[in-house]
């Protein structure tokens, strides 16, 4: 028989599996709205020597995120109005800032790095703390795409390596996961450097489980959308993640 400490951490830890299907957006890592409208063509120069393991997982995230996130996003957009779902999305989009801001300044990116700071500046004040995006309208701070740690490693010159499938966070590589790791280690609500080492792990689930439904519907949607029109989902989503992060690598 569970005790109430073991059924909340059972709880806690099957929550904190499902918070990981955003984190590669949610962290400024990939721009959903590029990857999923990216042109797929077939590439061989992709090095994919675990595709049997890829696939496998591939499969596994496919029956989660159908079967498990999308009945959470169904009941989520079903009682939530569409400003309150832009506004959630918006503020957790401002508070992901030093992942954009390390990226840039990584790279030398110095102009992107004031962008990004103005943006954060004028939406956290004028914005209520980034539930609205004033600075969209502000000339010189319009919106722009976001860096991340991943990219500033493949502009130092170091390989991409082989391609991964990552439980339940998806399409990645090598250098990617590298640079996922990056990417947390700079963000201030993540472990290890976390700025709220103060509060206990459930309120840090909580906080984890608020953005993860409030990211979740348009996730779900661009993938909804990716997967349908895929005659091979699994090499289209490899080919389409792979192209992206090389051209904007390249840019």
């Amino acid at each position: 028989m569970k005790t109430p400490k073991s059924k909340s951490c059972l709880v806690g830890a099957t929550l904190l599996g499902l918070v990981c299907v955003h984190t590669l957006s949610a962290q400024g890592k990939l721009s959903d709205e590029d990857f999923y409208n990216e042109d797929v063509t077939t590439s061989s120069s992709i090095y994919d020597p675990l595709e049997a393991v890829n696939r496998y997982t591939f499969e596994f995230n496919d029956f989660v995120y159908m079967n498990v996130l999308q009945p959470v996003v169904d009941g989520y957009t079903a009682i939530t109005p569409d400003p309150i779902e832009r506004g959630a999305s918006n503020f957790f989009d401002n508070l992901k800032y030093p992942v954009r801001l390390a990226g840039n300044l990584l790279q030398g990116r110095l102009k992107g790095a004031w962008v990004e700071t103005g943006r954060f500046a004028i939406n956290s004040t004028m914005g209520i703390g980034g539930i609205m995006t004033p600075a969209d309208s502000v000339n010189g701070f319009e919106p722009i795409k976001p860096e991340d740690v991943g990219q500033a490693l493949g502009a130092w010159g170091i390989a991409e390596g082989p391609y991964l499938v990552l439980p339940l966070l998806g399409p990645s590589n090598l250098r990617d996961l590298g640079g996922l790791i990056g990417d947390r280690s700079v963000n201030p609500l993540k472990e290890p450097f976390s700025l709220i080492d103060d509060w206990n792990w459930e309120w840090r689930l909580a906080l984890s489980g608020t953005e993860f439904i409030a990211k979740s519907p348009e996730i779900m949607q661009r993938y909804k959308q990716f997967k349908g029109s895929a005659i091979d989902p699994y090499s289209s989503m490899k080919n389409g993640y792979t192209q992206y992060r090389r051209g904007v690598i390249a840019e």
